[in-house]
């Protein structure tokens, strides 16, 4: 079994980087990626402390996940078998952007009327719940009882659910447009390549666009990827084949993965995903596995 999209503290999980690799371990899987956002430091520890690699004795395809846009809304680019020192990452102010969508977001509770407690409405970006200003504001939301109505008036959400149904969606009233600062796919694309690596859109099913299949296909079609994300606990059984029956049309890559976070999304497994609906085979990546780099 494998796991290719995870995440450590360096990024919004919660697993050191030892614990991250102690538990891929337990669960016996046989690759890993670990895909920090927009972050390669696991693999900086993972060089700088060799002792670490003695607790997962499987495979470790060296990865990143990386923001892009498209059509206006925020993406994710899946980075596999990079030459780390060789990824140019694009830099962005996550701080003050964050502070930033954190603002709009408050003054839009406060006029639609939500209960909340502005003590608790701040960035951390050492603290993986207090990062994303999407999260930090549907946690508030989410935590008074008074607030149900309006939630359903608006649209249900979850606190990880909450920046796809809501912050990055251009029909919602919570939007905020953050793409302003962001690379587009082909030159996110483009910088994977120079490092070596392999491109592969992730999780596409989750971007709130207009018409999820259409535009995953003409993404697909007319864009430098190399690949597409195809299993992801989130998917539908549905979704999973017409992913991968658009990969096949297309020439493109599969991949797949848990998207583990541990505590920040304590409903998702590492290896199996959610309620164990993920068993992905070291085959399923048999086409490209030898193309790329791993440690």
């Amino acid at each position: 079994m494998i796991d290719l999209h995870m995440h450590t503290n360096y990024s919004d999980g919660t697993d050191s980087l030892a614990e991250l690799l102690s538990n891929a371990e337990n669960q016996k899987l046989e690759i890993i990626s670990i895909t920090d956002h927009d972050q390669v430091a696991a693999y900086q520890e993972l060089e700088e402390n060799p002792s670490l690699r003695e607790k997962f004795s499987g495979m470790i395809i060296p990865g990143s996940e990386l923001k892009a846009v498209y059509e206006h809304v925020p993406i994710e680019i899946l980075a596999y078998g990079i030459d780390y020192k060789k990824l140019k990452i694009h830099q962005i102010d996550q701080e003050t952007l964050q502070n930033e969508a954190l603002k709009a977001f408050t003054k839009k509770i406060e006029e639609l009327g939500f209960k909340f407690n502005k003590e608790n409405l701040y960035i951390d970006r050492n603290d993986p719940t207090k990062q994303w200003a999407s999260f930090v504001i549907a946690n508030e939301i989410l935590s008074y009882k008074d607030n149900e109505e309006l939630i359903k008036q608006y649209g249900n959400f979850t606190a990880t659910g909450f920046f796809r149904m809501h912050a990055s969606n251009r029909h919602s009233v919570f939007y905020y447009d953050e793409t302003v600062h962001f690379l587009t796919i082909k030159e996110v694309v483009d910088r994977i390549h120079d490092a070596g690596g392999l491109a592969f859109l992730a999780h596409p099913f989750l971007y709130p666009f207009d018409n999820k299949q259409q535009t995953i296909e003409t993404i697909l079609a007319t864009t430098n990827v190399d690949g597409v994300e195809a299993e992801y606990p989130l998917f539908s059984l549905e979704e999973r084949e017409l992913i991968k029956n658009l990969a096949h049309k297309y020439h493109k890559y599969i991949s797949g993965g848990s998207d583990y976070h541990a505590k920040t999304k304590p409903d998702i497994e590492m290896g199996t995903g959610k309620d164990k609906n993920l068993n992905i085979p070291a085959s399923f990546i048999q086409d490209w596995i030898n193309k790329v780099q791993k440690i």
